[in-house]
């Protein structure tokens, strides 16, 4: 009897699909398929892995019990939350069995390996035969293929060179929390702050980048420059520059033009996609990391689209001829007109006999409409469209287009290139291309051009996006596709209470803990990506069977003690970056004989000289101001001490407010006290423009949900049902209402006008 052993339950259903059965015969062989979900085991923490009178040490964060020692480590696992019943029906299926199949996922990094290893370990298996099956994806030729050429292993997991190489990097990012622990002693002392091969190579890379678009200034340049009559500039590339237009020399004469070359050129179509792009183009639409990665795995599932973990960027002639008779239905589900695809032969660029999996494509399983793609989750019709285009992209002919050159017959330094569409080819079916060069107009060069002062600025910094990032990463060939996206997915996550980066739409910021962090990085071994492309070729190295992982292991002593003296200095010079602050915008004056500032404005009002002097003097002043709600009111108060987020500061605090007929209303930032959960917490007692009355607070206390109406930023009302709930907002927890169900009023009945 063979046991097949698949990384999860979806796998299973296809593996059931290709064999005929959960149990059966196939090839003349017999089989039972069960499977796991995804890693069933995990290290335990720090302390638990080390002998009774280290585990102080190891579950300390204070630095100075660092660096960890990997030989303290037992590296025992154990089984992962939720983990005991799944295991029992392992070992159900897989008792009596002679044969034990590795059918996980075929992962390069060798994960696929670590955790059917992990399973077989800790279940304490011993089948007399343990092989290997490798497919490139979960169709049902792939399938029957890799079961009959199935590989024979050792039955010590420590031969299997593909679990060798998984578990040196697994106990290589274990390790690695030592850097968080660093960075978290050196940082603000209350943010854990994350670190990692990849995550602070991230905040690194996003931190320069902003630094430089901050530091850019637009100052423009003036120089000589022709333009011909239709639009087409021409420029001398050793041409002086001048500071102000009125020393560009334009007092010249008209010149004809001459043509140098006119050529047909040809562009082929752009690479195949990897998940990391696919995903950078799909966050401009709005659709984060992780909602690509979820859906796309659900997808992928039911074969919809190709194995997204690879690290190929071609396909495979079988995987190219597999898909060829269904580019046409592929053609129409995305609107791509069937007559465009001509070039319906391999391209060398696209189609080679080396890899694994293939870069990522659509799947053998063709969706009748976009619609029917909905049940796979968020974005799902997006993903498939833009991968489907890539991958018809290929069978359509190039791109053609006429280039010109030309010169001034008069200047002949000046000179200019322009590009014709001769041939739309393949960018009729998917066309990404970058934004045009200012100076390009896709028209002939004229026949004759006029001098005039060209006021140009210099190269703005690009500003960094999901796409920039992953650009730079795979120019460093840092991790896969996949895993470029789950990292970044993670460390920009606003649900998490301490992300990195902040995304909008595509568009990268820090958050304060990215600040932090950030500031931590400069010299550091973890924030530098040359420490990363080592790691991946020690991994290679391993993998290969030519170096010890406990030499490569032991390095981390080393950078760890480098990277603590580091940080440590990093961390004297941290600047908590919150706001731009003016010294103009402030006043000093002196109370109780401490100096003192204040900020001259309240709530985007400024105070008068008036208004000053009073406050300096302790007095009360009445101020008028917009509400957050966009209503114009008044408020009572003086100058006082207050605290913000732990900060102390000094500034107009209002006592009452008023409308502008002097009637009292209602303060939007007042708190209610009370206990919760055996803590003392404060919520806002104003949401929605609604001020909770006594009774209302009183149920939200006892933790009962109320019905009331509230009034929508737009000035709508409507009705909703809530209840106090701890929350996350852009890492920050905070305590408050929050809406669980909105009413719809029953619209009235019209009249019977009979």
């Amino acid at each position: 009897m063979i046991g097949i052993l698949t990384e999860k339950a979806s796998a299973a259903r296809n593996f059931e699909k290709a064999l005929g059965g959960k149990e059966g015969t196939f090839n003349g062989e017999q089989y039972r398929i069960t499977h796991a979900r995804g890693h069933l085991y995990e290290l335990y923490d720090p302390y638990q892995l080390v002998d009774e009178e280290l585990q102080k040490k190891y579950k300390s964060w204070n630095t100075k019990n660092l660096p960890w020692k990997r030989e303290d480590f037992r590296w025992k696992k154990k089984q992962t939350k939720d983990a005991s019943d799944i295991l029992k029906t392992i070992k159900s299926d897989l008792k009596g069995c002679d044969e034990l199949v590795i059918a996980t996922d075929d992962d390069p990094s060798g994960e696929g390996e670590l955790l059917a290893w992990e399973i077989i370990d800790g279940l304490s298996l011993k089948p007399e035969k343990i092989t290997r099956m490798y497919f490139v994806d979960e169709s049902r030729n792939s399938i029957q293929k890799a079961f009959k050429e199935r590989k024979l292993l050792d039955r010590e997991m420590d031969k299997d060179l593909d679990y060798v190489k998984a578990d040196f990097r697994s106990k290589w990012d274990y390790l690695s929390m030592q850097f968080t622990r660093i960075a978290t002693a050196n940082g603000d002392g209350k943010s854990v702050l994350r670190q990692g091969r990849l995550k602070s190579a991230m905040v690194k890379m996003v931190g320069d980048q902003l630094k430089k678009v901050d530091s850019y200034k637009k100052e423009p340049f003036y120089e000589l420059r022709f333009k011909d009559e239709n639009g087409n500039m021409y420029i001398n590339k050793k041409g002086k520059r001048f500071k102000t237009p009125e020393e560009v020399d334009i007092d010249l004469e008209s010149s004809p033009v001459i043509i140098d070359s006119t050529t047909l050129k040809k562009t082929p179509p752009p690479k195949l996609l990897d998940l990391a792009g696919l995903s950078a183009q799909l966050s401009t639409r709005g659709l984060k990391a992780r909602t690509v990665l979820s859906t796309y795995q659900k997808m992928y599932e039911d074969q919809v689209v190709s194995y997204p973990r690879t690290e190929d960027k071609t396909i495979t002639p079988e995987q190219f001829e597999e898909l060829l008779p269904l580019a046409d239905q592929i053609a129409q589900v995305v609107g791509i007109d069937p007559s465009l695809l001509t070039y319906r032969k391999r391209r060398a660029s696209h189609v080679k006999a080396q890899g694994a999996h293939g870069a990522n494509r659509p799947g053998p399983r063709v969706p009748e409409d976009l619609s029917d793609l909905k049940k796979y989750g968020p974005g799902a019709d997006k993903i498939y469209t833009l991968l489907a285009k890539n991958f018809l992209a290929m069978l359509a002919p190039d791109y053609e287009y006429e280039q010109q050159k030309g010169h001034l017959e008069k200047y002949p330094d000046y000179k200019a290139v322009t590009d014709i569409p001769k041939f739309r080819g393949w960018k009729a079916v998917y066309n990404v291309s970058e934004s045009e060069e200012e100076e390009a107009t896709n028209k002939k060069l004229g026949k004759n051009a006029d001098p005039f002062a060209y006021e140009g600025f210099p190269p703005k910094p690009a500003a960094p996006t999901m796409k920039w990032l992953m650009k730079q990463l795979a120019k460093h060939e840092v991790g896969t596709g996949a895993t470029r996206t789950s990292i970044y997915a993670d460390v920009t996550n606003a649900n998490t209470r301490f992300p990195l980066l902040v995304e909008t739409r595509g568009k990268l910021s820090m958050s304060e803990f990215g600040n932090i962090s950030y500031q931590l990085l400069p010299g550091t071994n973890i924030g530098n990506l040359e420490m990363t492309e080592q790691l991946v070729k020690q991994m290679q190295a391993v993998g290969e069977g030519k170096a010890d992982p406990n030499e490569f292991l032991d390095q981390m002593e080393k950078l760890v003690m480098e990277d603590m003296e580091v940080m440590k200095e990093n961390g004297k010079k941290i600047v908590h970056k919150t706001y731009e602050r003016n010294p103009d915008d402030y006043v000093k004056t002196t109370i109780d004989g401490k100096e003192i500032e204040f900020k001259k404005e309240f709530s985007g009002t400024v105070f008068t000289p008036e208004q000053i002097e009073a406050l300096k003097n302790g007095e009360t002043i009445e101020v008028q101001f917009k509400t957050k709600m966009g209503q114009e009111v008044k408020a009572r108060g003086k100058l006082e001490e207050q605290k913000f987020k732990n900060r102390k500061f000094w500034g107009f605090k209002p006592e009452e407010y008023f409308d502008l007929d002097g009637n009292p209303v209602k303060d939007e930032t007042e708190y209610v006290e009370c206990e919760w959960n055996g803590n003392k917490v404060k919520f806002k007692r104003v949401f929605g423009q609604h001020r909770f009355t006594d009774e209302e607070v009183a149920d939200l206390v006892a933790g009962r949900q109320i019905e009331t109406v509230f009034t929508s930023k737009k000035g709508k009302p409507f009705k909703a049902k809530g209840c106090l709930q701890e929350q996350v907002f852009r890492g920050h927890k905070f305590f408050g209402f929050k809406i669980e169900e909105f009413i719809k009023e029953p619209k009235a009945k019209k009249e019977n006008k009979q």
